[in-house]
């Protein structure tokens, strides 16, 4: 009979992610308008583009998403409340599956593990973010929990896995060899099974590929090749936020080591523990401002927190158990003040981004412009846009970041993040300070506007969308004027 503490406890953790996900609506991160523009313009007959009429550049990372968003944008409904509402939904499945794997677990307390998941801050944030990490938890939770079952239902996980995410191949081929591992030191290795899984990953991983050399030329997003640098700000990055669940870091790190001298069977949580660090290794290898709050390991909290509190049971008293076990609870809850920030900060973002959408919305539909913030204002207004970040840019994401090539583009207009110190234009952006420098600019491309949030003065530290128009006869000038002059 299973206690009806747990069953309370699940139910009770469900109503707090849904008071969460209320409270954080309004933020949806700007990267997931890029996947529904994507969405829209595929459905609408102009293919894998992100501006019609353009070569197909995978500017987006995620590529099942995008095909259940187009399917849902085919049938009339809203790409951007889809993404939301399932992201809600995906995540409360994987919370709902490891419960019920979890609770007649004979290790310890293993079932809270998707309680504290659900009550974490982080994982409301990420449902509403538009993103498709919901999706990847809940593939990942169906995936781990086939394997450790055998089930047959883990090859199809895993291949959803493969076309989930680019590194998503790396996860489900991990996946297997971890299993093929743990079966081999308990002596129970299922050839077949195993096999069957890795045919799965193999045929799709091959399909991905070769999909993507056939429409883009390349074998992985365009978006891989621009976020991924190892730096050491990536590993800081990373440091950061395990910092915020240091009694469950310090608890998974106990329970890490201990791992390699322990005498019982726990393949549970060896394959868990494998599968994080393994993410964690490749989170490092993204750029870290692309890295807040968990957002690539977000899928992957459940079998941190599955490791974590396993970890306990080293602990030698009971009191010791409950003395970590609050601090558990404290540092799920810790990031809340972080998240509510970041929260505050883009619905100014937004406001400064609706105060610009009005402004252009009425401009001709072949206006170009060029901009860093590629998401949310391109899928409003509908306009031709050059991607400065590069997302959406197969030779900025290849060949790199150059900005007299940004610069002679020309287009009609430039739109920079920053705000006015006095008469001096203070910028966001590296890669927007290097256009802004090149020999020219202030005469080819006036400032035109600010878009800000009503209210908000230009001159006020913020941040806010500097409209910078072409005057083409100063252009005209300017290419006429020998560069020795």
């Amino acid at each position: 009979m299973i206690p009806f503490n747990k069953n309370i406890s699940f139910v009770t953790s469900i109503v707090i992610f849904l008071i969460f996900t209320f409270v954080f609506w309004a933020y949806s991160i700007d990267d997931a308008f890029v996947t529904f523009r994507y969405a829209e313009n595929l459905v609408n007959g102009h293919g894998l583009v992100f501006n019609p009429g353009d070569k197909p550049v995978e500017g987006y990372s995620n590529f099942l998403w995008l095909l259940i968003l187009s399917l849902l944008y085919a049938v009339g409904l809203s790409t951007y409340l889809s993404a939301k509402i399932l992201g809600m939904a995906f995540f409360l499945l994987s919370a709902i599956i490891w419960f019920y794997y979890l609770r007649n677990s004979q290790q310890g307390n293993l079932w809270a593990a998707p309680i504290l998941f659900l009550i974490s801050p982080i994982t409301a944030f990420w449902a509403v973010s538009g993103l498709e990490l919901g999706l990847h938890s809940f593939l990942l939770a169906g995936a781990t929990i086939s394997l450790l079952r055998k089930s047959s239902w883990s090859s199809a996980f895993l291949a959803l896995i493969v076309l989930s995410r680019p590194e998503g191949f790396m996860v489900a081929f991990s996946s297997i060899l971890l299993i093929w591992i743990l079966d081999r030191k308990s002596g129970q290795v299922d050839k077949k099974y195993i096999g069957l899984n890795l045919a799965a990953v193999v045929f799709f991983t091959i399909f991905l590929f070769a999909f993507r050399m056939s429409e883009f030329g390349y074998p992985l997003p365009n978006t891989y090749y621009m976020k991924s640098k190892i730096t050491l700000d990536a590993f800081i990055e990373l440091g950061r936020q395990l910092l915020y669940f240091l009694p469950l870091t310090t608890l998974f790190a106990l329970r890490g080591v201990k791992l390699f001298s322990h005498h019982r069977d726990l393949r549970l949580i060896e394959l868990c523990a494998g599968l994080f660090v393994l993410q964690a290794a490749i989170s490092v290898n993204t750029l870290s401002v692309m890295n807040f709050h968990f957002r690539y390991l977000i899928a992957f909290l459940p079998l941190f927190l599955i490791v974590a509190i396993e970890g306990l049971s080293l602990l030698s008293t009971p009191k010791y158990r409950a003395i970590a076990g609050l601090l558990i609870v404290l540092s799920v809850l810790s990031p809340g003040t972080s998240v509510w920030g970041t929260v505050q900060r883009e619905k100014e973002i937004i406001a400064a981004q609706k105060n610009f959408i009005d402004w252009a919305e009425p401009l001709p539909e072949n206006t170009r412009f060029s901009i860093t913030d590629s998401g949310r204002i391109p899928y409003y207004t509908g306009k031709r846009f050059y991607d400065i970040w590069g997302l959406t840019s197969s030779e900025i994401a290849h060949k790199g970041f150059n900005p007299l090539v940004e610069y002679i583009r020309f287009p009609d207009y430039f739109v920079l993040v920053g705000y006015l110190n006095k008469d001096i234009v203070s910028l966001e952006y590296g890669t927007e300070r290097l256009i802004y420098q090149n020999r020219g600019f202030r005469q080819a491309y006036p400032l035109a506007g600010v878009a800000r949030p009503r209210g908000r003065n230009s001159f006020t530290v913020g941040y806010y969308y500097l409209i910078f128009s072409k005057d083409q006869r100063a252009v005209d000038s300017l290419l006429s004027t020998p560069v020795t002059e």
